[in-house]
């Protein structure tokens, strides 16, 4: 564990924390980023947790600091986030021993605490054990049901690090999968967010376990077919983008016995977007890809649809069409004028316009 000490001391020597820990009793760092140093990943996101009294000597920190801070799950369990450079910082209260702190963890192999005041490590064995064998265990058996976001959590830890999953902890997993609605839709979303950064074939050798019988070839296939198009990565909002709800929509699809969009944590756009991406049925001809295209302004929408239904020299051809086609401009105004037409009659004749052009645009493909 020194390696581990040394990486995590190197990386906050650089960071506001040297500062704060002059100005409080001690700060634990718990979690994430020791087992991200154990496990030889790149540091992005710290946890630390502090005495109850010392949390409001870390808000006066931040507030007498350039820092910018909010806070999350004030109900539930009061978070304070900052962001500093790369990094991103949690601290939370201890309302206990760091013991009983860490028998609150989610699975063993975050369950290690590690005082920077006092420089010594706090864990249980197993916790050590399980790091270095690469195994997924809940810490207790209730510690998924009492916050199903765990379920998510202990899917994407086991795809990122390559765990094996214990027997009991897949059980609570599988028992919590459904309860998942009851937690914070921000929540889920996150971790959702975080699955889809990884790599899709070390996720669904993940979900193999859960789900067992579902064919899960289709989501590969087109989600590595997916990376061809780089329209894809265009952001629906600040960080969610339309490859990651064609994603999403291939999960929906392949599992239909489970109500997937509703559980995930989409806002409402995404669930409309994957929904309608799913559910078309595109044929490689003109009037079903002009069609798609006419029915959606970006061309996204279209070509995910197209993706999720066509084979991959068809989707090619389909994505220069929609590209294309959408170059075409038909002005509405002089049409207005030249035929004296207004209102249906003119939406009419531009789509007539617009169809005949895109279909010169087809035929050259």
């Amino acid at each position: 564990m020194e390696r581990v000490k040394t990486i995590i001391t190197d990386v906050l020597s650089d960071t506001f924390v040297e500062a704060l820990k002059a100005k409080i009793s001690d700060i634990y760092i718990v979690g994430g980023a020791i087992r991200d140093a154990f496990c030889g990943k790149d540091l992005k996101d710290f946890d630390f947790i502090v005495r109850e009294n010392d949390f409001e000597k870390v808000l006066d920190f931040f507030e007498n600091s350039s820092l910018k801070y909010f806070f999350l799950n004030a109900k539930d369990f009061l978070l304070l986030r900052t962001i500093q450079g790369d990094y991103t910082f949690d601290f939370m209260k201890i309302t206990n021993s760091i013991d009983n702190n860490l028998m609150l963890r989610d699975y063993t192999i975050n369950a290690i605490c590690y005082s920077l005041s006092g420089k010594k490590f706090f864990y249980k064995d197993i916790s050590l054990k399980d790091l270095k064998n690469r195994v997924l265990r809940a810490v207790s058996p209730t510690s998924i049901s009492e916050d199903p976001v765990r379920v998510l959590r202990g899917i994407r830890l086991a795809a990122a690090f390559g765990l094996s999953i214990d027997e009991d902890t897949k059980e609570q997993i599988k028992s919590a999968f459904f309860s998942l609605e009851s937690t914070k839709r921000e929540r889920r979303r996150e971790e959702l967010k975080k699955i889809l950064n990884l790599d899709i074939l070390s996720v669904l050798k993940v979900l193999e376990i859960f789900f067992p019988g579902k064919d899960f070839s289709f989501i590969l296939k087109k989600a590595d077919l997916s990376r061809q198009f780089n329209e894809l990565d265009k952001k629906i909002n600040r960080d969610f983008t339309y490859r990651d709800v064609f994603i999403v929509a291939l999960f929906s699809y392949v599992l239909l016995d489970y109500p997937v969009l509703n559980i995930l944590g989409l806002n409402r756009k995404e669930a409309e977007i994957a929904t309608k991406i799913a559910g078309e049925k595109v044929e490689d001809g003109f009037d079903s890809l002009f069609s798609l295209f006419t029915r959606y302004r970006s061309i996204c929408v279209p070509l995910a649809a197209a993706l999720f239904s066509l084979e991959e020299g068809e989707v090619a051809k389909a994505s220069k069409f929609f590209v294309e086609c959408s170059k075409v401009k038909v002005d509405g105004r002089k049409l207005g004028e030249k035929f004296n037409v207004e209102g249906k009659e003119l939406g009419a004749l531009k789509r007539q316009i617009l169809e005949k052009e895109c279909k010169k645009l087809y035929e050259k493909f």
